[in-house]
């Protein structure tokens, strides 16, 4: 019923030809021609200023339906004090909170997590650590074996290892040189993954322990259309090495030259960088503060507990499906890159 009143609805508006939007854009352009406003993104990928169902190509982006639209809320923790993170750590994960990202100046005994986590409900989060040191990694598993709870845990080891949601990680951040450079982005990120595929003793385990980092910056639309290109690409590689095919996990942080001098004006980039991670359909997102204030951080995160609970971007799996300009976008991007 409700779909038949919004075909209805559509149906009510005249379809008009490319070739008459090209006329109407030349009209309110004065003279200007509508080329002009195109984007050499690189040598072989030219952007239009627009794209019509015409431009839409038949790449077939189903899959993109299968994702999980809900990502996890992180944020950043340099731990030095166990005892002054934790408290801070409980307040966060009273404010939304849902997926710290812990990084130590040295390798942490089981008494320290103890103290980290102290009052801290591990198996209703997902902890992330930075470090690829397996003593961090060995003393998390003998926490939960002394909690006798399972928890979800990603880390950066050199091994796979089934116990842990995710162990292993690609850095696809050492690629970015801004949106110009996407492509070599995802080129350089699925070579290492498959390198590392293609070397394994058990591909399907390490294929399901891979989890990667990419940047997003103020150029929205391309974040989103890098980010459905390489889970895209992701699968076909699984299909090249005979792995059972699932989407990659992902996390994105900011590029760092993505904030300017104005706070304001940085807000507004962040809520923006936020929405296309996740429209791109990012799993865990961590939201740059604008300053080192304590305010800071919490608009921070507000952005991500906003973009979910009033906007309701985490009920829809790839909301951008059916975008003319996005989805020719994501067709060149995948094309390029194969």
């Amino acid at each position: 019923m409700a779909a038949s009143i919004v075909q209805n609805i559509l149906n009510s508006f005249d379809t008009n030809s490319k070739e008459e939007w090209v006329v109407k854009a030349s009209q309110d352009l004065k003279g200007k021609a509508i080329e002009d406003l195109s984007w050499q993104l690189n040598e072989s990928i030219l952007l239009s200023p627009y794209y019509t169902a015409s431009d839409v190509p038949e790449t077939d982006t189903a899959v993109l339906k299968e994702s999980n639209p809900d990502w996890q809320v992180g944020e950043y923790y340099e731990i030095t004090d166990y005892a002054a993170s934790n408290k801070q750590l409980l307040n966060d994960l009273m404010h939304g909170l849902t997926a710290p990202y812990f990084s130590f100046n040295s390798t942490p005994s089981l008494e320290d997590l103890e103290v980290l986590f102290e009052g801290v409900g591990l198996e209703h989060i997902a902890c992330h650590f930075t470090s690829n040191d397996e003593g961090i990694y060995l003393n998390w598993l003998a926490l939960l074996k002394k909690r006798t709870i399972q928890a979800s845990a990603y880390f950066h080891l050199d091994a796979a290892y089934a116990s842990s949601v995710k162990s292993v990680h690609i850095n696809a951040s050492a690629y970015y040189k801004g949106p110009e450079n996407v492509h070599e982005e995802i080129k350089n990120s699925l070579l290492v993954a498959k390198a590392m595929l293609s070397q394994a003793t058990d591909k399907q385990l390490l294929a399901d322990q891979l989890q990667f980092t990419f940047l997003v910056d103020n150029a929205y639309l391309i974040n989103i259309a890098k980010l459905r290109a390489f889970k895209l690409l992701w699968t076909f590689l699984l299909k090249e090495l005979n792995i059972n095919v699932s989407l990659p996990f992902i996390k994105v942080k900011f590029a760092p030259e993505a904030y300017g001098e104005d706070e304001e004006d940085n807000l507004i980039k962040a809520t923006s960088m936020a929405m296309s991670a996740v429209l791109g359909g990012a799993n865990h997102l961590v939201v740059r503060p604008i300053s080192s204030a304590p305010r800071s951080k919490r608009l921070a995160r507000n952005i991500q507990l906003i973009l979910k609970h009033e906007s309701g971007l985490n009920k829809v799996a790839d909301p951008a499906q059916g975008s003319y300009y996005i989805e020719s976008l994501t067709h060149k991007l995948v094309n390029y890159c194969k």
